[in-house]
């Protein structure tokens, strides 16, 4: 028992400093933990010699950075743009960016960017100033560019203009004079949508009648994927220009970039002048107006004073033209004929065609008939507005079941020629019809017309198909033209015409 008086006490005082010990946190709140703060690792900032935090210089400039800590160690991420020397000046190499950046121990490293940009060019000569010579002088406005030369209108273009649309053959000769003997980096503005790894697969060039080597020269387009794209200036490499007159060409092999700008680059200075391009004779035709007007089936010949012109017809389902000028009206519409020859400005003829009209012909507009059945179109009437060959109507795209009947009249009664004009049906007229009589029914006087097997109906365009036979009572006369394939396959009809037969 007087061992258990003695230890009591100093159980309960190890209890209390353990206790004491627990909720003790050198001073702070019961509970809690503290760690020692660390202070944040300072950085080094650069700036320019004025308080910029970006510097722009030009190539051969120099520009003088500071660090707001001395016994910094300055270095380029990019010495082929910039270098820098360890008191911070900054010498300009070539075009581009790099970071400058300033290094100490115990501190986060500053970087400052430079942008270093070419001297400007001692000259930039327009491509539009060149030598056009096509191929075979005929410059299609539409593949090759507005009106009578290559010049293309493109917003982007350092004038709103450059020239493009070439083809094989075709020659681009830029002419220009320097006042001295010098060597210059030529630097071609090209643009296009589509890339091209080595110039040399679609143009040779050549300077003052040398060779340039193109083959590790390319293009390479920045094209948004929906024909949005800048011009880039490419370079064509240094070469020695005389005093005088210099001429680059350009030999085209077919689809190349739209040219835009050259732009001529030197240490030496020297006055560099256009020289403009030897002016061209426009061909003039002697018996063409503004517009010429034909009926279906004319000709016409086209003349001038000027031997071994070429033709060419823009639009050949109106009139056609031959190698000797000879022009023939097909069907009703408008028609460009292109006039042109090497070494001479084109010029054009627009030749407007009218329908040739038989005696006694009936024209039967599928836009006044009327339409039962599931509509697609126009108020439900199947008929929509469309360029036709008859007027701007025709029937929409058919649901099967669906019948279309015009009413018309005829002054003579007899045996008649029945022609449909329209085209394949399907929502742009492309799908082709192989079996006309798979899809359609066409009744003259509740009378069936014999279609032919496999009567194919094709295209976009609206054209003449004689179906057959049928006999006109003197006035009053009704075609039926009845769906019967699936839906929207029926062709659209623009109008049936009815020929007397002789």
């Amino acid at each position: 028992m007087k061992k258990m008086k003695v230890l009591l006490p100093f159980a309960v005082v190890g209890l209390m400093l353990s206790l004491g010990a627990c909720g003790s946190n050198n001073g702070g709140e019961s509970g809690k933990s503290t760690t020692p703060s660390v202070a944040p690792q300072p950085k080094v900032t650069v700036k320019t010699a004025d308080d910029k935090s970006s510097l722009t210089l030009v190539v051969g400039e120099n520009g003088q950075l500071k660090a707001s800590e001395e016994g910094v160690t300055w270095a380029s991420n990019n010495e082929k743009v910039a270098t820098v020397d360890q008191t911070g000046k900054v010498t300009a190499v070539a075009a581009g960016t790099a970071k400058i950046s300033a290094a100490k121990e115990g501190f986060k490293t500053g970087e400052l960017t430079v942008t270093v940009n070419r001297k400007p060019p001692i000259a930039t000569l327009h491509m539009e100033d060149a030598d056009h010579n096509a191929a075979d002088g005929f410059w299609y406005n539409s593949n090759r560019g507005p009106e009578l030369t290559p010049v293309y209108e493109k917003s982007s273009a350092s004038d709103g203009t450059c020239i493009g649309y070439f083809g094989e053959g075709d020659v681009e000769v830029l002419k220009f004079t320097s006042s001295a003997a010098i060597k210059a980096e030529l630097v071609l503005t090209m643009g296009h949508n589509s890339s091209f790894e080595s110039l040399a697969t679609i143009m040779d060039a050549k300077l003052n009648n040398a060779a340039i080597a193109l083959e590790n020269v390319a293009y390479t387009s920045d094209s948004d994927g929906q024909g949005g794209y800048t011009f880039q200036g490419v370079s064509l490499g240094e070469f020695d220009l005389v005093a005088g007159e210099n001429a680059l060409e350009f030999d085209l092999k077919g689809n190349a970039p739209y040219l835009d700008d050259l732009m001529i680059y030197s240490e030496t200075a020297a006055t560099i002048a256009k020289v403009d391009a030897p002016a061209k004779e426009t061909i003039v035709m002697t018996n063409s107006e503004e517009s010429l007007a034909l009926t279906a089936e004319d000709t016409l010949q086209l003349t001038s004073a000027t031997t071994g012109l070429s033709y060419h017809s823009r639009s050949e389902s109106v009139a056609t033209v031959d190698e000797n000028g000879l022009v023939t009206a097909v069907a009703k519409g408008s028609a460009v004929i292109e006039v042109y020859k090497a070494g001479m400005i084109s010029t054009k003829v627009t030749v407007t065609v009218a329908e040739k009209v038989v005696a006694g012909e009936i024209r039967a507009q599928a836009e006044d008939g009327t339409c039962e059945g599931a509509a697609i179109g126009e108020a439900d009437t199947k008929i929509i507005k469309r360029t036709t060959s008859g007027g701007e109507t025709c029937t929409a795209q058919w649901e099967a079941e669906a019948v279309l009947t015009i009413k018309f009249n005829a002054e003579k009664a007899g045996a008649y020629s029945v022609y449909l004009n329209g085209r394949a049906g399907g929502q742009y007229g492309t799908a082709n019809i192989d079996d006309l009589k798979a899809v359609i029914e066409v009744k003259v006087n509740n009378v069936a017309i014999a279609i032919p097997d496999a009567f194919a109906i094709s295209g976009r365009t609206f054209t003449d198909y004689l179906l057959g036979n049928a006999n006109l009572t003197v006035g009053e006369n009704t075609i039926e033209v009845k769906a019967i394939g699936e839906n929207n396959t029926a062709p659209n009809i623009d109008f049936f015409k009815l020929v007397p037969n002789a």
